[in-house]
């Protein structure tokens, strides 16, 4: 008789602990699916974002998205580019121009110079370039054939550059004329008026100056760039890196949460009865 009497309170303890263990998981479950149903909430949309980003990055090269330029003048606000200094405009069609040390050709993407463009001139079916320092010779398709400077031969300190059946350069050091093979520059002084090389009047070509000004701009942003600083969060501004950071977070929140309340509703096994082919 006391052995049962022993014995009652002892399973009123256990039945006690019982059911207080089952109320602490359900109010812990309870808790994990509201967090975790906000932060799933929350963090949708910058899971898809991530998503969208990650596979146009991850093929950037075949959609040319690592050569294709920002053209959208938000974009390049938000990254601070700013237009160029300097613009000439020295043709319109085909379109022949520079801003500070870019060559425009057309529509091909621009040569960069080591100085600022001093002129752009069309020469027996090439383009010539000059820098005080620096000549360039380009080809129809906006290709760099040729690049010289005082190793070949060439004046320096040069101020402007004309012809009149000869290709001519002013210097601070006099007037220079070459062939049409461009090797040798001979020191001479012309016999007639040269018309030097000037860029346009900016009040007639507005369009071209502000398409210009724009592939400037644009010329140091690619769409890849920009893919870029999203997925990682910098194109948000200084905290966006750490808000991504926090979204990481979130997800492994949610894929903890998600475990645990898995194995708290997943049902156990019932035990198979053994058969009789069992023995």
């Amino acid at each position: 008789m006391s052995l049962l009497l022993n014995q009652v309170p002892i399973d009123m303890t256990k039945k006690y602990h019982r059911i207080k263990h089952h109320k602490m998981r359900k109010h812990a479950s309870k808790q994990f699916r509201f967090w975790h149903r906000k932060l799933g909430i929350l963090s949708v949309i910058f899971v898809i974002l991530l998503s969208i980003t990650g596979i146009l990055i991850n093929h950037s090269h075949p959609l040319s998205l690592d050569s294709r330029k920002v053209t959208f003048n938000w974009l390049l606000n938000n990254y601070g580019i700013k237009p160029p200094s300097n613009i000439s405009i020295y043709q319109t069609h085909p379109l022949i121009a520079s801003s500070d040390n870019l060559i425009w050709i057309e529509k091909f993407p621009p040569i960069e110079a080591q100085q600022p463009i001093s002129a752009i001139i069309p020469f027996n079916q090439l383009y010539l370039a000059i820098t005080p320092s620096t000549l360039y010779l380009i080809s129809p398709h906006g290709q760099l054939i040729e690049m010289q400077d005082s190793s070949l031969g060439l004046p320096q300190h040069i101020e402007a550059i004309g012809q009149d059946g000869q290709l001519w350069l002013k210097t601070a050091n006099g007037y220079f004329f070459s062939n049409e093979d461009l090797i040798d520059w001979t020191p001479a002084t012309p016999l007639q008026a040269i018309k030097w090389v000037e860029p346009l009047p900016s009040f007639q070509v507005p369009e071209a100056l502000a398409k210009v000004s724009l592939r400037a701009r644009s010329h140091s942003l690619s769409w890849e760039r920009v893919l870029l600083d999203v997925h990682s969060g910098r194109f948000f501004g200084p905290l966006g890196p750490w808000f991504m950071d926090l979204v990481a977070l979130a997800l492994i929140v949610m894929s903890l949460t998600g475990i645990y309340l898995w194995q708290s509703t997943a049902k156990p096994r019932k035990k198979r009865k053994p058969s009789k082919y069992d023995k």
